[in-house]
């Protein structure tokens, strides 16, 4: 069988962003030369690796099930190269990202300062992998999103900052022009929700919602919001949505009583590595300092 690690890495880049163009663009390719590419890779291992139409993309169980190989073989991959370069000492630090906020940002912008002779290696894991990958030391440390306290006493959990919630709904929903939402408002509404049930139930507790109807769907935000939009149902998350998902057809709208959600930096347990104690430093550091 002809393949390839770049086949993998384009694999890799769709099923982060699950979305064509921006895979494309962060792999300087075109998106028909990356759609070829992923052509390619699906008829050399005889499956479907994406359910595409003109509105989303998404794994399929297949492509599910690929994807944690192809991150182990592209990671093995770089490590050989590191070694051939006479540098195998010297490796990534891995930092797994629920959701893109403000926030990682200004973190990063701090780190790289801090840390100027790094090597980085940022992977969006969406909703459901951030903490599998930090148990299977993927990842050196992970950005995750809760409401509530921490539900992973395996790890460690620093707190690094707050935000209040907003309602994620279609632009010509009842509620899109309200200027804040109460939960009660919210009782006969449909919720997207991940496709985790444990983990969805975990979310709307918290937030003390008991959904008439969900929708487990979603592995990503992108997804969620894709969703929203299409009129389909509705999701609470951070109001840094409002900044780093801005989209035509959806509206975020204050929820005036939801709890706050909190940003935690989760660790693996024990003593760290110096460039991943000093990375979590700086971001401890960084986030409170935020205004």
């Amino acid at each position: 069988m002809d393949l390839t690690i770049h086949h993998l890495r384009c694999f890799l880049a769709v099923a982060r962003e699950l979305h064509f163009a921006r895979a494309a663009a962060g792999l300087h390719l075109s998106p028909s030369t990356l759609s070829e590419q992923i052509a390619a890779l699906e008829r050399r291992l005889g499956r479907e690796l994406f359910t595409r139409t003109s509105r989303s993309v998404r794994l399929t169980s297949a492509g599910a099930e690929l994807l944690p190989l192809a991150e182990r073989s592209v990671a093995a991959h770089a490590e050989v190269l590191s070694w051939a370069d006479g540098v195998a000492s010297r490796r990534p630090l891995r930092v797994g990202l629920m959701v893109p906020t403000t926030g990682f940002q200004t973190v990063m912008v701090a780190a790289t300062r801090a840390l100027p002779g790094a090597d980085w290696s940022i992977l969006q894991l969406g909703f459901l992998g951030c903490l599998d990958a930090l148990r299977r030391g993927e990842v050196d440390c992970a950005f995750v999103a809760e409401i509530g306290d921490a539900p992973a006493p395996d790890v460690q959990a620093l707190p690094l900052w707050e935000e209040d919630c907003v309602l994620v709904v279609a632009a010509d929903h009842p509620l899109a022009t309200r200027a804040s939402v109460r939960l009660a408002d919210l009782a006969a509404e449909t919720f997207v929700a991940v496709t985790d049930h444990a983990v969805s139930d975990r979310w709307f507790t918290a937030l003390g919602v008991s959904p008439a109807r969900t929708l487990h769907t979603a592995r990503t935000f992108e997804d969620v919001v894709q969703m929203c939009a299409a009129g389909l149902g509705v999701n609470i998350a951070g109001a840094s949505a409002s900044e780093n998902y801005a989209r035509p057809g959806i509206r975020y709208v204050p929820v005036a009583d939801a709890p706050r959600a909190t940003t935690f930096l989760y660790l693996p347990p024990g003593q760290l590595p110096a460039d991943v104690d000093r990375f979590a430093r700086v971001a401890v550091e960084t986030a409170h300092a935020r205004p």
